[in-house]
């Protein structure tokens, strides 16, 4: 009981140094400093009242919540009572325990219990970026409770301790989606050494249970939205961004390990060139710590190349690497335990260079607090006094939880019903159009809370100011003024019913039709608004063909006649048409400003399977829309 209470009080007095100072910017609200906080936080009532992996109530299942262990565990207080306001102190709660199982973790692993070995454990809370992000609410401090329990296991060998190794990598997998790497890792370590036929014993026990976790996560993302990843992998990785080419992405991988090195290795390890490397060298170099030492060394490596590939690694103050660094820290502490009775004075030595720290991350800690309390929690407020409002936004987190109003997210990671709104997102506003205009009447959103810079088009063109909250300093939120609009949907057209309809920019009808644009130097999305034929203003998405590029879509239905129509800009000059017939060139309308304009071809009989492709020439030109009529 005695070390029970020493590992919570060290948690608890590192978690004051960042919740006291920034208690009073809370404001009575739990100090978060991320909107991220607030989506565990709505997964976690979802399923408290009754609605297991949905973001909203009555929404459906999401994808969106990448650490479903860890809405368990915050519905668990909802479960009890603990709501809107007070969920934020469950949270903290869990927070000093899971850390505080984190410190009896390396202190078991520092060697002989003694008040020396409490000195060591408290390296891995030195490093003060990562406990901003083990006290922000998020669920890093229950990862890092389960990896403390995942390395002792590790550090004994034989059956019993390799199968509780691979439950505590299942929970680790079920908690953050990239410890399935560092599930491999660990298998290999504990693999190695124990002869051939052993280590695919030892591989098997260690590596199935997460193997499980890892697919059963995925097959029910594909059971339920159609799609085996997260709603945050189809937003965020550099492989879902369309419009990216594989140099792209190298050089962007590229820029985000550097940014982690120079602002976070160099910046808030300042001791990294000698010091810790060192210690980490001696971790590896002594047998009693070389298996746990080495697993940390290569998991933090993996674990930072890994992240990397997320676009959003460098932003929040990198609370994707925090795994990494906490890994590299337990190898900082088991270096400490080569100095005998000395090792607690190293170990105060080592805190001791990267205490310097801790005031510039507190202060941070501080100020994204006030942004999201001062910002996002201010308008979720007046946003609940709104009777009968349903909200389009940006951010996920805290509008639908304080103001208990339902919600699309423009961004899809918090997800409404199938609607592949992550998907969308990444093409850009026009596809993210192209869903709503899908939505029946009375489900599309009647105000918008939106950052006008993320979203200039959609505020801009279908969005009416009646509020707006500005803040200062603004270190964490996407811009500094949030904006409150009622929201005009009454460009939307409804879709013909004759022959055959492709809606380009909208990626339900894109993937029905196998359409292939020309990424990713070519396809970018646009939308305008104009009258058809009618005389009435409607919307359509499209995309841009260069002059040279392609577009293809596969026939769905048989065409005895086709009509081929296109819905086309005014700059287009000459679009043509190739099908197993031959080329034809399409007839352009002229053009009449403020009016849709239209190409048409006779491009002989069609059957379902048939390629159609159109090429631009002379000219860029725009496809909003397509038909084949019989």
């Amino acid at each position: 009981m005695r070390s029970h209470a020493t590992a919570i009080a060290l948690a608890t007095a590192t978690a004051l140094l960042f919740w006291v100072p920034a208690w009073s910017a809370g404001r009575g609200w739990f100090p978060a400093p991320l909107d991220d906080v607030y989506i565990h936080f709505d997964f976690a009532r979802a399923l408290a009242t009754g609605h297991p992996f949905a973001w909203i109530p009555g929404q459906g299942y999401s994808s969106g919540e990448t650490a479903p262990l860890y809405a368990v565990v915050l519905g668990l207080g909802h479960l009890v009572g603990l709501h809107g306001r007070l969920l934020g102190l469950w949270a903290a709660l869990v927070a000093v325990l899971a850390t505080a199982s984190l410190v009896r973790s390396v202190r078991t692993l520092a060697g002989p219990p003694s008040w020396t070995s409490w000195l060591v454990a408290i390296v891995p809370l030195s490093i003060a970026i990562v406990d901003w992000t083990l006290f922000s609410g998020m669920e890093v401090a229950l990862f890092a409770a389960l990896l403390g329990r995942a390395l002792v296991a590790l550090r004994v060998p034989g059956v019993r301790h390799e199968r509780a190794l691979g439950g505590w990598c299942a929970l680790l997998v079920l908690v953050r989606p990239e410890a399935a790497l560092l599930t491999a890792i660990l298998a290999f370590v504990a693999a190695h050494g124990v002869g051939r036929r052993s280590a695919i014993a030892t591989l098997v026990r260690v590596g199935w249970p997460g193997a499980v976790a890892t697919l059963a996560v995925a097959g029910a993302n594909r059971l339920f939205t159609g799609d085996a990843r997260s709603a945050g992998a189809q937003l965020k990785l550099l492989s879902s961004n369309p419009y990216l080419s594989d140099e792209d992405r190298a050089r962007v991988l590229v820029e985000n390990l550097v940014t982690f090195w120079v602002k976070v290795v160099r910046g808030e390890l300042s001791v990294v060139p000698v010091v810790l490397p060192l210690l980490v060298v001696v971790a590896l170099a002594r047998r009693e710590t070389r298996r746990v030492a080495a697993a940390c060394v290569m998991g933090a490596l993996g674990w930072g190349l890994l992240v990397s590939w997320n676009g959003n690694a460098p932003y929040h103050d990198f609370r994707y690497y925090a795994p990494a660094l906490l890994l590299f820290a337990i190898a900082v502490a088991l270096g400490t335990t080569a100095f005998g009775r000395a090792r607690g004075l190293v170990a105060v030595v080592v805190v001791a260079l990267l205490a310097p720290r801790f005031p510039a991350q507190i202060r941070f800690f501080h100020a994204a607090t006030a942004n999201i309390r001062d910002q996002h929690v201010e308008l979720a407020e007046r946003i609940g006094r709104l009777d009968g409002a349903r909200v389009l936004l940006g951010d996920a987190g805290v509008i639908p939880y304080v103001s208990g109003r339902p919600a699309v997210d423009a961004l899809g990671l918090g997800g409404y019903r199938t609607m592949p709104f992550a998907h969308a997102a990444v093409h850009g506003e026009a596809s993210v159009l192209e869903l709503l205009e899908r939505l029946a009447p009375a489900e599309r959103p009647t105000h918008l809370a939106l950052y006008p810079n993320w979203f200039a088009g959609i505020s801009g063109r279908f969005g009416r100011e009646i509020d707006r909250v500005t803040i200062t300093n603004n270190v964490i939120a996407g811009g500094t003024a949030k904006v409150l609009y009622t929201a005009d949907w009454s460009p939307f057209a409804p879709p013909e019913t004759a022959g055959e309809e492709l809606d380009v920019a909208d990626v339900i009808a894109e993937e029905a039709h196998r359409y292939a644009p020309p990424l990713p130097h070519g396809g970018w999305t646009s939308f305008e608004i104009a009258n058809d034929a009618q005389g009435t203003r409607r919307f359509d998405g499209g995309r841009a063909i260069p002059d040279g590029a392609s577009e293809s879509f596969v026939v769905l239905r048989a065409h005895a006649r086709g009509r081929l129509r296109m819905r086309v800009d005014d700059a287009a000059k000459r679009i043509v048409a190739m099908t197993s017939h031959g080329t034809t060139e399409l007839a352009l309308a002229a053009s009449s400003p403020g009016r849709w304009r239209e190409a048409t071809a006779d491009v002989g009989a069609l059957v379902p399977g048939d390629v159609v492709t159109l090429t631009a020439r002379d000219a860029q030109y725009r496809d909003f829309h397509l038909w084949l009529d019989d």
